[in-house]
């Protein structure tokens, strides 16, 4: 059998332990495959409940291809409905966000409660006039749950819970949040959003090896960030340390930095940075405060779609085979001084906004990879750098020295495993 490039797509699995065929990320039948068999499977992540902070306050979002809203009801709680009209499945919200006591659907004006109840299906008296409203709310996403403020919907109506999706990449999650001195995030600052021409796999690959591409493609952004951070991140490589990369089970990813060299920024810190150290040391313990905030948080992957990179959520979204959307969230930490989060904002806007030093050049990059990708030839990739140093771990992962690709390998046997019809 051949694809759409006229390569030959293997009768066995896509993945061969350090080897992924080629076909996965321009072949369309393997893309509706992952629709069926992975985003329409598992949890997902919506958006984190900060965005909604009041009665009425809604979202969009996609789960896949599927539209749904993220809603704050009149009576506090967080709901995902699929943005569906009972009547003739127009979109019942064209805005990305805002607030609504009820949403009306353009077409023929039925309405909703922000609670998902039918109001009103206009006209009515062309309906029977016994007309049952109940049977017609919006839908709900089959399965909803949250952990730590960030919202996960599933359309399959049986399945693992949260709980067991997430497993110990919730540690991680931890992490992040504990930058906080309340344990708290808002994504209240906007949404940067790009759009690329290329898989959407290449989205979690990227931003979750950039200790391997870094020093070549972000050369000059690294050595910028050394001098105001005083981390030299391209230097990391050099020390080869043990244990940064991590896979974890249920295809998710972690560039853990614990054990890297603590840093300092130069100068005198000041009265907002005293403050903030103060703070943290009074919730974590001096130890495991200045651990946390002498290196960079752990960079994560939630399997299929969420990020945390360094400044910001990431999600991704596939919308064809060879073209995605995604979009970052700025990650603003609760009970810090303003100068704190002041300078979170910068340091994103210079990484990955859209004049950064980073985010461009790794749009460029996964633009060319799908390009390449239609170059006929031996069509297996290979990522077994560290394949032979990685060591299991006790939450059932395994880890890899610092530039390796021990978790890359990690997610692509989890998507084979989902793929060829595994749990």
């Amino acid at each position: 059998m051949t694809d759409v490039n006229g390569s030959l797509i293997p009768s066995g699995s896509l993945v061969d332990g350090p080897r992924v065929h080629g076909s996965v990320y321009r072949n369309p039948d393997i893309f509706q495959r992952e629709l069926e068999r992975i985003w329409y499977k598992v949890w997902v992540y919506v958006g984190h409940e900060s965005e909604v902070p009041n009665a009425g306050d809604f979202v969009r979002r996609q789960i896949g291809l599927q539209p749904v809203l993220m809603v704050r009801g009149d009576d506090g709680k967080v709901r995902v409905f699929y943005n569906r009209c009972r009547h003739r499945a127009n979109l019942v919200c064209l805005t990305e966000t805002g607030n609504a006591e009820k949403f009306v659907c353009p077409y023929h004006a039925w309405s909703y409660a922000n609670t998902g109840e039918l109001l009103e299906p206009t006209f009515d008296e062309g309906y029977n006039y016994d007309l049952d409203k109940s049977r017609f709310p919006l839908v709900e996403v089959a399965r909803q749950d949250s952990y730590r403020g960030l919202m996960f919907a599933s359309v399959a109506p049986e399945g693992i819970t949260l709980t067991e999706h997430l497993g110990p990449v919730s540690e991680f999650i931890d992490m992040f949040m504990g930058l906080s001195p309340e344990g708290e995030i808002t994504l209240d600052v906007g949404c940067q959003k790009v759009r690329y021409k290329g898989n959407w796999k290449y989205m979690p690959e990227n931003s979750m090896e950039g200790d391997y591409h870094g020093p070549f493609i972000h050369k000059i952004a690294f050595e910028l960030y050394s001098r105001s951070s005083g981390l030299d991140v391209s230097a990391l490589h050099e020390e080869e340390i043990p244990d940064v990369i991590r896979s974890l089970p249920g295809g998710h990813m972690v560039e853990d930095y614990r054990g890297a060299p603590l840093f300092k920024r130069p100068g005198e810190p000041s009265a907002a940075r005293k403050e903030y150290a103060a703070k943290m040391i009074e919730r974590h313990g001096e130890k495991l405060a200045t651990q946390m905030m002498g290196t960079m948080a752990p960079l994560l992957f939630v399997f299929p779609n969420m990020m945390y990179v360094m400044t910001h959520i990431r999600t991704v979204q596939p919308v064809s085979v060879g073209e995605t959307n995604s979009y970052y969230y700025p990650v603003m930490l609760k009970g810090v001084p303003g100068e704190i989060n002041a300078a979170r904002l910068s340091d994103h806007q210079f990484m990955f906004g859209s004049a950064g030093f980073v985010s461009p050049d790794d749009v460029e990059i996964m633009e060319r990879n799908q390009i390449g990708m239609k170059a006929v030839g031996d069509d297996w990739l290979f990522i077994g750098r560290g394949e032979h140093r990685e060591r299991d771990m006790p939450d059932g992962g395994r880890s890899g020295f610092t530039m390796d690709e021990t978790h890359l390998r990690g997610f692509w046997r989890h998507y084979a495993s989902l793929m060829e019809g595994g749990a």
